[in-house]
């Protein structure tokens, strides 16, 4: 692995880790995204400090070059995260719809209850 790939993930990975944290103490993500980022950080920065790992695991894989390795990686643990975002979000599609009738069956019948008042006031009006 280059120099210059080790000098960008630990520049990649500090500046990761920071504004992670930046947005933790602002309260902008859930700590169950910052720990995923954090964790990926910690292996980028592991990954660029000790090119040992690269190595070693570039030849259990059959990797080529060790920088392929730390990219597929890289994209691997991307792709994960895809994944698990799509997951909530077809969820949460699905509880919008949901939350959608209810608030359109509610509507309806808060609309139904204003019509019989509105028709009982003018029955008394009428009556009197």
């Amino acid at each position: 692995m280059s120099v210059i790939l080790r000098i960008l993930l630990i520049i990649a990975s500090i500046c990761l880790m920071c504004w992670i944290l930046h947005k933790i103490k602002k309260l902008k993500v859930k700590m169950e995204s910052a720990i995923y980022w954090i964790i990926f950080c910690f292996c980028l920065l592991m990954l660029a400090v000790f090119p040992q790992i690269s190595f070693s695991l570039a030849n259990i894989f059959g990797v080529m070059s060790p920088s392929n390795l730390v990219f597929l990686i890289i994209i691997f643990a991307l792709l994960i995260k895809v994944f698990t975002l799509s997951t909530a979000v077809s969820q949460l599609e699905e509880k919008i719809v949901v939350l959608a009738a209810e608030v359109a069956v509610r509507s309806q019948a808060q609309q139904k209850q204003i019509d019989t008042l509105k028709c009982n006031e003018e029955q008394r009006k009428t009556n009197k």
